[in-house]
């Protein structure tokens, strides 16, 4: 399943599952049910987003986008950790009123067989995502996939939690519970934006930077590198550093060097785009004696 498949499959999921958790709901009238269905709902969200950014970000590079349009992907990420933030707010809010105005549920045990339903559904569709994202290098899918993840161990959490309550009979558990789940949303947010945040920042690679180090330490013909640097956009790595070769080597062949590298160094990391600065041991040395 390529990407724009399993982006397409995540926002059917988002709605099936949205439609399960609004049952479940609606029966009991639990705020810890209706705050997992209201996750969901920013889960169908983030998925269109997701959806779009996909097909966005496979154009090819243009006249006005000659890097490509990788960061439609880095962008939806970020606006779905701002999507789960307000989504938490809304949560607590509603905990809040409920806490104060206690409502015992009605029907609990056909709405959490009905929730495990959904929850069942959510983790399938997470493992789907995943797997693709670590196939397509996928950030936006790897951000959805995460995101699910979470919405699953909450669910369980939710279910959990209320099945003390009926037993118990402390309903007081029902709004704890979403405002519970409310603070677990706002610690995957951060999660999310943090990650985003910094690929848009162009932070490093340095996974992939010890993978280039690896493969030049195995190839002869250069005297040294330096001036390593890495960033990441969408599922593309670029990567660039200088290459110091002997003073007599031809023009024709650092060229031939140059194509061993690059494709030594796309072997170990497929979605690379490398950039090689030739330069002679002679203009390192005249360059350092006019600093």
């Amino acid at each position: 399943m390529d990407k724009r498949h399993a982006a397409g499959l995540a926002v059917a999921g988002g709605i099936a599952v949205f439609l399960i958790k609004a049952v479940a709901f609606g029966i009991s009238g639990s705020v810890a049910l209706l705050s997992d269905a209201l996750e969901s709902i920013v889960n169908i969200a983030a998925s269109v987003m997701m959806l779009v950014s996909v097909h966005i970000a496979l154009k090819p590079a243009d006249e006005n986008h000659k890097y490509g349009h990788y960061k439609a992907e880095n962008i939806s990420c970020f606006i779905e950790g701002v999507l789960v933030l307000i989504a938490a707010a809304l949560i607590f809010w509603e905990a809040a009123q409920r806490l104060l105005t206690p409502v015992e549920p009605s029907n609990l045990n056909y709405a959490l067989i009905i929730s495990l339903m959904a929850t069942a559904l959510n983790g399938l569709l997470a493992l789907v995502l995943l797997r693709t994202s670590k196939k397509s290098g996928s950030i936006a899918l790897e951000g959805d996939a995460k995101h699910l993840f979470s919405d699953v161990v909450s669910s369980a959490g939710v279910v959990f939690g209320l099945i003390i309550a009926s037993v118990t009979g402390w309903m007081v558990l029902d709004p704890l519970i979403a405002m519970i789940v409310a603070i677990l949303l706002v610690k995957m947010a951060y999660d999310i934006l943090k990650k985003t945040a910094q690929e848009l920042m162009d932070c490093n690679c340095p996974e992939e930077e010890k993978i280039i180090e690896n493969v030049l330490s195995k190839i002869d013909g250069y005297i040294e590198y330096h001036d390593l640097k890495t960033r990441k956009t969408g599922n593309v790595i670029y990567a660039e550093f200088h290459l110091c070769v002997n003073g007599e080597c031809t023009l024709a062949e650092a060229h031939h060097l140059t194509d061993i590298i690059e494709e030594s160094l796309k072997q170990s990391i497929p979605n690379l785009s490398v950039m090689i600065h030739v330069e002679t041991e002679e203009e390192i040395v005249s360059t350092s004696n006019s600093q």
